[in-house]
């Protein structure tokens, strides 16, 4: 196994492995947003939103198939969820002088926000109650159950393609499809590789830091 040292060091070089690959995915999905005229706020609100959320979502799928921890997962999107919106907000303040928010900010995409933490909570909360072998303390969520957050976040990617109808894009200019398609297809790659590195080092942080059993009375 491991030792803690170079769990750290792993977990040091697969952060800096995400956030090359992050790097690469917002640059690329701008492009990309320009070359197909979406509206700056949609860009935000979908494009880049999912691409940020990618290492969680990676984290997900890494944690439950690979290492069969599903919770390890689910933590960090709601401390990432979390963080997003307390820390990032506050200290973006801090450090600019002014800081301003749209209507479309505060009206819509803060309300679906408040909306889609309901919607989640509701959703575990029947996986717990009414699902056969949930409990209090493990829920269990069925295929069924799992198609209400994703038709929630269908109503929001309408609403946001509702706000792209009207809107007159700028000429793209001269974008590489290809090329910025392929960079994107990378950049996922990349991050995936992160996260494994972030998930196993956890894994074996938390393996290690557990004391072993005492072996005389």
């Amino acid at each position: 196994m491991l030792g803690s040292l170079a769990l750290l060091g792993l977990a040091v070089v697969s952060t800096a492995v995400i956030w090359a690959g992050s790097t690469r995915l917002e640059r690329s999905a701008g492009r990309l947003s320009r070359r197909y005229g979406l509206p700056a706020a949609v860009h935000g609100a979908v494009v880049v939103a999912i691409g940020s959320s990618f290492p969680e979502l990676s984290s997900v799928v890494i944690s439950t198939l690979l290492h069969g921890e599903f919770s390890l997962g689910v933590g960090a999107i709601v401390g990432s969820a979390i963080f997003n919106l307390l820390v990032i907000p506050a200290v973006s303040a801090l450090v600019s002088e002014e800081l301003g928010a749209t209507r479309d900010v505060v009206h819509k995409d803060a309300q679906f926000y408040i909306i889609s933490v309901l919607v989640l909570f509701i959703t575990f909360a029947l996986g717990a109650t009414y699902v056969p072998g949930g409990t209090n303390e493990a829920a269990i969520l069925t295929p069924a159950l799992v198609l209400v957050p994703l038709l929630t976040y269908g109503i929001y990617v309408f609403l946001q393609y509702q706000d792209t109808r009207d809107y007159v894009s700028p000429p793209p200019g001269d974008i590489d499809v290809r090329r910025e398609w392929a960079t994107l297809a990378l950049a996922l790659g990349l991050i995936s590789v992160g996260v494994e590195g972030i998930v196993s080092a956890a894994l074996g942080l938390a393996r290690t830091s557990v004391p072993l059993p005492s072996s005389g009375a």
